[in-house]
């Protein structure tokens, strides 16, 4: 059975189709997980292709958003995506590759490019998935500054916008709060938000209340 899948998308700014590899549903092997809910996956990081980019204009996206990344998209924030593109493209970048032997440091880029994007879109909750995702990324080398930097970074969006957010997104972003103060050694804010979040959720298959529950017993 093949590890990977070839799909299509036709790309929202420039109009042109293009084909990208995507992980078998089969293929995707988790061993464990941090204590954020970082997979650690067996054989494929299947981390490395949750991002698409147009290889006509490096527009970039959440594969998961492929079906429906039109529904973000108006007259006004097109231009400014379009602005932003035409920015981008004037520096040194690779060759885009959606396919099976991505490269690291490619995927790096297409965190940096589809966190912009997201933001000039208006959907913080989405900008703070693919910073945790870059945040992890730094993890994987073994850059701890950075991941912090990145994280920090995290948390400033999070307090900005966490009142806007879905309820799932609301639970997700203050279980990350915490979880960034306490990667900070802010163990004061960390516990009194996971007490928060326990004491007004309860939702027992809720993997980021479980994580909220064990991370506060470390805090004791």
């Amino acid at each position: 059975m093949k590890d990977f899948i070839r799909d299509f998308a036709v790309c929202p700014i420039c109009q042109k189709e293009f084909s990208f590899d995507k992980v078998a549903s089969t293929s995707i092997k988790v061993s464990s997980y941090d204590l954020d809910l970082k997979p650690e996956y067996r054989d494929i990081n299947v981390s490395l292709y949750s991002l698409v980019t147009c290889p006509h204009c490096y527009f970039t996206f959440q594969e998961k958003d492929k079906d429906y990344i039109y529904e973000y998209l108006n007259s006004q924030n097109i231009e400014e995506v379009k602005q932003f593109l035409n920015n981008i493209n004037k520096l040194s970048l690779p060759e885009v590759d959606n396919s099976s032997s991505k490269s690291h440091e490619f995927y790096a880029i297409q965190l940096m490019i589809a966190a912009n994007i997201y933001a000039i879109l208006g959907l913080p909750s989405e900008v703070v998935k693919i910073l945790v995702k870059f945040a992890w990324y730094y993890r994987e080398q073994n850059e701890e500054e950075k991941e912090l930097g990145i994280l920090y970074y995290c948390g400033k969006i999070i307090e900005k916008n966490y009142e806007t957010f879905s309820e799932e997104d609301y639970i997700f972003s203050l279980f990350y709060l915490g979880y960034i103060n306490y990667r900070l050694n802010n163990r004061k804010e960390a516990a009194r938000l996971f007490d928060y979040l326990l004491k007004n959720y309860n939702n027992p298959a809720n993997p980021y209340l479980k994580a909220a529950k064990f991370l506060r017993g470390e805090l004791k």
